[in-house]
């Protein structure tokens, strides 16, 4: 296949002998074309019928530098050689500064030297296509990822940054580009995180599946980053590192939510074993007792013994009454749902546990969404699982000075979500990871079922309840229906 050659000059002779030397190079096969007018160079260009252009320096009307610079500024790439009568070092210098991919003096234009710098020109240019396609490419990757990717400079701060991470980090409320030359360190949750992954970057110069807990605008993101030096192109600079954020949040999620039913599951069959063990000595008990009314008269002469009759019997009903709740704790709970308003809801679970708001002098500020939610859902068994976690709250702020419960009614993605939120004691890991198991309680007289039961009767939804908290900071609950 043939190179296209358009060689443009205004001197005729100039032309016949470039042409008389294309024509005795053997290692290639020229088609040459020929402009001899300035006004039509620049349209001869624009068409993109040749491969590479040998440009006279002088035109009559122009220079053949100002065609080159215009062409550049249009951001054609074709090689562009400039032909000059005379060695001067100055038109070099500026011809190569605008986008000559060579400087020839017509004098010394010999068949070797024209063949070379054309061959050389030409295999720049194919490079350089290639380079751009990698680089459209991966920019591409980079901007249409579904992973949050970021560009950091040699000081870790970010200079790029593609939409999926701006889905994730990005505060609405900010402009986007104000993002960059935020320092990367800002996005960590925990210094230490911070300064181990530094360390380790400084060491290996490259860092692979550092788990660690970035800062949302939302909520903590549990995440995995990446990081590997940017090679040193056109645009980059050589200490610029390149970082993938792999979210596990939604997957450490769904495996808690897994054990969490799992031990929902086993807690239910516990339960059912515990229930028969005891109701089988407890009905004898109370057949026992039942056998005694026989012996009523000598009982009712005895005080004594109908006192310990008596006492039987309570406390036999009693544990009756702790079989069944734990029974109604560990199954799931059946739905009366009907037409509903949220805000009637949670206004009733609030004025159910006044009573105990009043007596702690509690600060309620409720933060409703101002139009009406309304869903289908049981507004009874909705209200008994936010009392629950209302009065979590509350007891949580027995030993405040200051107490103040906050609860917030938004919606997120079309969805109802419920915020309570405290200022008490906070809790620690391990109650957190606890909170909603069967019998699990630090309250001295509690059963530890409230909190299940609220489970239930969420999921039972088809919603979602997640507890945040820290000691000494305070608890917030979401409910998403």
């Amino acid at each position: 296949m043939s190179v296209k050659v358009l060689i443009i000059d205004d001197d005729e002779d100039d032309y016949v002998i470039m042409s008389h030397y294309l024509s005795k190079i053997q290692t290639e096969k020229y088609e040459i074309f020929w402009c001899n007018d300035y006004d039509f160079a620049e349209e001869e260009i624009l068409k993109g019928d040749h491969d590479i252009y040998l440009i006279d320096h002088f035109l009559g009307k122009g220079e053949g530098i100002e065609i080159i610079e215009r062409i550049r500024d249009r951001n054609i790439l074709k090689p562009m050689i400039l032909l000059t009568g005379s060695s001067d070092y100055s038109v070099d210098e500026k011809a190569m500064a605008k986008g000559a991919s060579d400087f020839l003096v017509k004098k010394e234009v010999r068949v070797d030297t024209i063949e070379r710098a054309m061959r050389y020109a030409i295999e720049r240019y194919n490079q350089q296509r290639s380079i751009r396609a990698q680089e459209k490419k991966y920019r591409s990757l980079f901007e249409l990822s579904l992973e949050p990717f970021l560009v950091l400079d040699d000081q870790l701060q970010i200079s790029e940054y593609n939409a999926a991470f701006l889905d994730v980090f990005h505060d609405q409320n900010t402009p986007s580009h104000l993002l960059r030359g935020k320092a990367f360190q800002a996005l960590f949750k925990y210094e230490f995180d911070y300064a181990a992954l530094l360390q380790q970057l400084q060491k290996d110069g490259f860092v692979k599946g550092f788990k660690t807990t970035l800062l949302d605008q939302e909520k903590d993101i549990v995440a995995t980053l990446s990081i590997a030096h940017l090679p040193k192109g056109d645009d980059v600079d050589l200490n610029a590192y390149h970082v993938a954020i792999s979210d596990l949040t939604t997957i450490m999620e769904q495996e808690a939510e897994l054990k969490k039913a799992e031990k929902m599951s086993m807690s239910g069959r516990m339960a059912r074993m515990i229930a028969h063990e005891i109701r089988n000595p407890l009905t004898n008990i109370r057949l026992a007792v039942g056998e005694l009314s026989a012996f009523s008269d000598a009982i009712e002469d005895n005080s004594d013994a109908k006192s310990l009759e008596q006492m039987i019997e309570r406390n036999t009903i009693r544990i009756s009454d702790l079989i069944d709740d734990m029974l109604k704790s560990a199954r799931p709970p059946e739905l009366e749902i009907v037409p509903s308003q949220l805000k009637k809801i949670i206004n009733a679970a609030i004025d159910f546990c006044q009573d105990r708001v009043e007596l702690l002098n509690v600060n309620l500020v409720k933060a409703f969404c101002e139009q009406e939610v309304t869903g289908e859902w049981d507004p009874e068994k909705l209200k008994i699982a936010l009392v629950n976690i209302i009065i979590n709250c509350i007891e949580a702020m027995d030993e405040t000075e200051n107490p103040e419960l906050l609860i917030t009614l938004t919606q997120q993605e079309g969805k109802p979500v419920i915020y309570i939120k405290d200022n008490g004691k906070g809790m620690d890991e391990e109650t957190q990871l606890n909170l909603f198991d069967p019998f699990f309680t630090n309250r001295k007289n509690g059963l530890g079922l409230g909190m299940t039961a609220t489970l239930n009767i969420i999921n039972m939804h088809k919603g979602k309840i997640t507890v945040n908290s820290e000691e000494g900071k305070g608890t917030e609950f979401k409910i998403r229906l």
